[in-house]
């Protein structure tokens, strides 16, 4: 991998940490966002994995860093690899290179509201809380100009959670979210997160295990009602594109590994959580085997029922799989009557 430091600075109060990946003419937007939030501390560590996208002038993803760094006079760390890396273990190495006391993972096709940092890091420094979470709105792109709807994607509960109430707020009782975009945690959380974590072929559902560890280890959590983020949707996550590749459908298979980790985690959690991993365990593989029928092409459908159950275990998807029926009879005999 390439690898320069910009013009680094003592001690950063917050890193903002952005991986890229073929959103180029989506990235200046995310940067312009970072560039304007009048921050006094902030650090720009960013990850180029093999990006071969180009914005509008037709600069790649170096050049926007630099002309950002050059404009902006944030510091910058920025990194390239020469192999493709997985998503979690491109997280992981934006927390090793970073140098901030608290750490604002952010999209490279979303951006941050007006004084965001600054509105989560004084409520961190107010409560002094490891994880302050702002709220969202959702955008989409019309004319490559985004449309703001009057929504949220994610859930965000509001005030303050000690100890266990964390991680039972997320798993348990579905009050929030592990989306790691929208919070400042603090630093030390990450790497205790990514000590409990082996490395992983993951590039989906990355932020599952990472808020978990997260989670576990935090003392104190606060939720605030400002908006700080702009997340695009109908891209990643929340897109529904044709699955036209085995290797494509294997990055939906290899999440069973990140739900094997917190299912044999022996830490001191509570049944109900353990419960709430089984059960969001279940929902993505329910998810995966539906996204199978719909978005894989046809002709790959049997292989990648195959490699569902390498990644799954066969008894698992068949039961996931009769559950589905069961619920797909069930509402067409009550739209029957």
């Amino acid at each position: 991998m390439s690898f320069f430091f910009a013009k680094k600075c003592q001690r950063p109060k917050v890193s903002v940490c952005i991986p890229v990946k073929n959103t180029e003419k989506l990235l200046g937007r995310c940067l312009d966002s970072l560039a304007s939030q009048g921050f006094d501390g902030l650090e720009l560590v960013l990850i180029n994995d093999q990006s071969e996208g180009r914005d509008e002038k037709g600069r790649g993803c170096k050049k926007i860093a630099r002309s950002f760094h050059k404009s902006s006079k944030i510091p910058l760390v920025y990194i390239e690899h020469t192999q493709s890396v997985p998503l979690l273990e491109t997280r992981r190495e934006l927390v090793e290179h970073s140098h901030g006391d608290y750490i604002l993972m952010v999209d490279s096709d979303d951006y941050l509201a007006e004084n965001a940092v600054k509105t989560l890091y004084d409520s961190a420094q107010k409560t002094g809380a490891d994880i302050t979470c702002g709220k969202e709105k959702v955008y989409s792109l019309k004319e490559g100009l985004p449309q703001i709807k009057d929504r949220q994607f994610a859930f965000h509960k509001e005030g303050l959670l000690f100890g266990s109430e964390i991680l039972e707020s997320w798993i348990v009782k579905s009050e929030s979210s592990a989306f790691l975009w929208a919070k400042l945690i603090k630093r030390e959380l990450y790497l205790k997160a990514f000590s409990e974590i082996p490395y992983m072929d993951c590039s989906l559902s990355v932020d599952t295990p990472m808020y978990f560890f997260i989670a576990y280890h935090a003392k104190s959590y606060v939720g605030i009602s400002d908006i700080v983020y702009y997340y695009l949707e109908n891209e990643g996550i929340t897109g529904f594109k044709k699955v036209e590749s085995l290797e494509k459908w294997r990055r939906y298979c290899t999440t069973a590994s990140i739900y094997s980790l917190l299912l044999t985690f022996e830490g001191d959690i509570s049944e109900d959580v353990r419960e709430g991993v089984r059960r969001y365990s279940r929902l993505f593989l329910r998810n995966s085997i539906i996204r199978m029928k719909n978005q894989v092409a046809p002709e790959l459908q049997q292989d990648a029922r195959k490699m569902l159950c390498e990644y799954w275990g066969e008894g698992f998807v068949e039961k996931v799989e009769k559950a589905i029926e069961e619920a797909q009879a069930a509402s067409e005999a009550g739209e029957g009557k």
